[in-house]
């Protein structure tokens, strides 16, 4: 519950934020797991079909393309629940101020670091589908890759900045 007026404007400021990027979170989360279903119906049929010569064809570049997806969609998701691994050793030598502070200056460095990816990656398909780039063994167009995976970098950036957000309105609590 709120202690003060400012909180609770803070609160009702991102609540909206908040609800449409875990929407976006979750959205992207049952989509990593449409892929991994996937990949693992295609491992299993390659491997009862390898022993009749009749393996499928590139599921080295399937399981290479889903990975990265799969992997790409957790990572939004990883960031609202609080599920990635925080290493505090430093975090706890501080005071608390001392650690709002740090906690809200390292998610703003990665909001731009994981921002400036998903940029760069969405600037890789745009160049992959200009160019027509296909994969070597399908001949699969990968620009759909890059672009799920700066998908996956977009919502992880909108997820640390609304918990830069929350972290810079709670310092502004305590001052």
């Amino acid at each position: 519950m709120p202690n003060s007026s400012e909180e609770s404007a803070n609160i009702t400021l991102t609540a909206p934020l908040r609800r449409a990027v875990g929407l976006l979170n979750t959205l992207t989360l049952w989509l990593g797991v449409g892929v991994v279903i996937a990949t693992m119906l295609v491992v299993v049929a390659n491997m009862l079909l390898r022993p009749f010569q009749h393996p499928i064809q590139g599921t080295f570049e399937l399981m290479g393309f889903g990975g990265a997806i799969i992997t790409a969609f957790a990572l939004g998701y990883s960031q609202e629940r609080k599920s990635h691994i925080a290493v505090t050793i430093l975090f706890d030598l501080m005071g608390p101020k001392t650690q709002r502070v740090a906690d809200a200056a390292g998610k703003l460095l990665c909001v731009a670091f994981f921002g400036f990816t998903a940029y760069k990656l969405t600037l890789l398909g745009l160049n992959l589908r200009e160019t027509g780039e296909v994969s070597e063994t399908l001949r699969f167009v990968t620009y759909p890759v890059a672009f799920c995976v700066a998908l996956g970098f977009f919502s992880l950036t909108l997820s640390l900045f609304i918990d830069a957000l929350d972290d810079l309105a709670a310092m502004r609590e305590v001052n």
